[in-house]
């Protein structure tokens, strides 16, 4: 391979900085946090941060990672079909990842975990938020929004825009612990695979040729 996986990671990296640069960032922080706290103790800690402005926004956002990236798939159509197709192949991928991960590990979430070794703890609860049991390593919410945001910023030129991808999908693992559906390294674990998963189907996906992915459902596609 000319080219090899190595380099072109390289590339990518300098190309894509803003998103980059804040994610290896919050990587460091949140596994200094993990290693430095208990499991409990750093979930109590997280969830204290809650407000009611708080509890509705993350309540709607968290579905960034469950069903909005097929509602941009289904958008990106009337734009690009290579894109569209790239965004369906990460989503699909990561989510065979993150199943498959959890149904190996199958780890008591924050609800079922507090329950049995912190009874007399009482977590915030938000209104309307059903809290799950198990499954919770890792948290497949973050997978797929990392995933759907960084396959999102290989099709962008901007940093600023990079940067905001990466916010965005930060806010999808955050919201995850402010509900309690996971901990946070659950969280940390799954923007990984996200992250890693999504590159290298980048890598693979850039061989095809694809000609006529180059058009939407507004134009024509590019035969020559």
């Amino acid at each position: 391979m000319s080219y090899s996986f190595g380099n072109w990671w390289v590339s990518n990296m300098k190309k894509y900085l803003t998103f980059f640069v804040p994610y290896f960032l919050f990587i460091l922080i949140f596994t200094m946090l993990i290693l430095s706290n208990s499991k409990a103790d750093l979930h109590e800690w997280m969830t204290s941060f809650n407000s009611p402005a708080a509890d509705v926004f993350f309540h709607y956002y968290t579905y960034v990672g469950d069903w909005v990236p097929y509602l941009v798939i289904v958008g990106l159509l009337f734009y690009r079909y290579r894109i569209a197709l790239f965004v369906l192949i990460a989503q699909l991928i990561t989510g065979i990842f993150s199943q498959s991960i959890k149904h190996i590990w199958n780890e008591p979430r924050p609800a079922l975990y507090f329950q049995q070794y912190f009874p007399t703890i009482q977590l915030h609860r938000v209104v309307g938020e059903h809290l799950y049991s198990t499954h919770s390593f890792p948290s497949g919410h973050t997978i797929t929004a990392f995933a759907l945001f960084l396959a999102l910023a290989f099709y962008t030129t901007k940093p600023t825009l990079h940067f905001l991808y990466f916010v965005l999908a930060l806010l999808v693992g955050f919201s995850r612990i402010y509900l309690s559906q996971h901990f946070a390294i659950d969280v940390l674990v799954g923007s990984v695979i996200g992250v890693l998963v999504t590159m290298v189907c980048k890598f693979y996906f850039d061989k095809l040729p694809l000609k006529w992915a180059h058009g939407s459902l507004l134009q024509k596609p590019i035969h020559a």
